[in-house]
């Protein structure tokens, strides 16, 4: 995959399935053996889909703006991205998260994500990119 389309992929898979959390999108643009470890908790691509479906209860809006950072490493079919997500909790209340994200694709489709994350302002969104149902408080 070139530059332009791994810029593609990526951009296209942050509007759908972070920015609007779209699950029924994660096909297009996961491969099925897709692996994520997040702040050292791991997660398979069934995994995956149950965090967005986590963050559909748990959050009125998230959108990453843009990135303040990206790198594509095409030889090895890697991106890097820094960026900051916006998030509007449930209760209203508004946080951010800055996360450093390193991904890697075959084919056409991303197979692993590496990341680690950091509240900005908000403590209770530190567990933000791995939040799944057993974490949720009830």
């Amino acid at each position: 995959m070139e530059q332009q389309d791994m810029k593609t992929l990526i951009e296209n898979t942050y509007e759908d399935v972070l920015n609007n959390l779209k699950v029924d999108t994660i096909d297009k643009y996961f491969d099925t053996r897709y692996r994520q470890t997040t702040d050292g908790i791991d997660a398979t691509y069934d995994q995956f889909k149950q965090h967005i479906m986590t963050l559909q209860k748990v959050t009125k809006n998230i959108q990453v703006p843009h990135f303040l950072e990206e790198m594509f490493d095409v030889q090895n079919q890697k991106v890097f991205l820094h960026y900051v997500v916006n998030v509007t909790k449930i209760d209203n209340v508004v946080g951010h998260v800055e996360v450093f994200a390193l991904f890697s694709i075959e084919g056409k489709k991303i197979i692993r994500c590496e990341e680690v994350t950091q509240s900005l302002d908000d403590k209770t969104l530190n567990d933000l990119g791995s939040k799944n149902d057993s974490k949720i408080a009830k």
